[in-house]
């Protein structure tokens, strides 16, 4: 079955824009999920009663709703940023960020592989290794406790990127190179796959 040129840049705009739109739609839940933590955390925070002041209330028979969304990791984050390419704005994924904790996730349509360069070569082995390579300089020389070194954990799924957990960045400076070059580091890898 053949095309005309035609049907070809018609079905090359559509795929660009149902990708932007993917995109733009995953940048909506984000947002929303962040308000709904920021809700939940307000109710939880300003609304607590004890159990024995409640009134008991009769049950009611519904169905439960159940939500298919990637869930973030279970812990309160301060800040979620996207990671987005720089050329057109792709969502690669979020970042979870703690006072002492950062959570990378790809976007569920984004498979990157540990084996794809640049990921270990510079990701993990420049950045990651290179940063606690200097912490445990540091903790040696007694200027940062051990328990103070970064550490990280890559979770993978068939070679597949699921989450990557960063203990101990300790500064803003520091957190703003990861996501920076992670963001660098996953775009690489995509157009290595391609």
């Amino acid at each position: 079955m053949s095309f005309t040129e035609e049907e070809i840049k018609r079905a090359a705009e559509l795929r660009l824009w149902m990708e932007t739109r993917i995109a733009e739609l995953e940048g909506e839940i984000e947002k929303l999920r962040e308000a709904l933590a920021m809700i939940d955390n307000i109710l939880r925070t300003a609304s607590f009663k004890v159990a024995s002041e409640l009134s008991p209330q009769p049950i009611a028979k519904e169905e439960p709703v159940t939500i298919a969304a990637e869930k973030p990791p279970e812990e309160e984050f301060k800040e979620v940023r996207q990671l987005k390419r720089t050329k057109d704005g792709f969502l690669l994924g979020n970042a979870y960020i703690s006072n002492s904790k950062l959570v990378i996730i790809p976007a569920s349509d984004v498979r990157l592989e540990t084996s794809t360069p640049p990921f270990r070569s510079f990701f993990v082995n420049r950045i990651l290794e290179g940063m606690k390579n200097k912490d445990q300089e540091s903790s040696s020389q007694g200027k940062i406790k051990s328990e103070e070194i970064i550490n990280y954990c890559i979770e993978e799924e068939n070679n597949i990127i699921k989450k990557i957990t960063i203990e101990n960045y300790r500064d803003k400076n520091r957190l703003n190179e990861i996501i920076n070059t992670a963001i660098w580091a996953f775009t690489r890898m995509l157009e290595k796959t391609k």
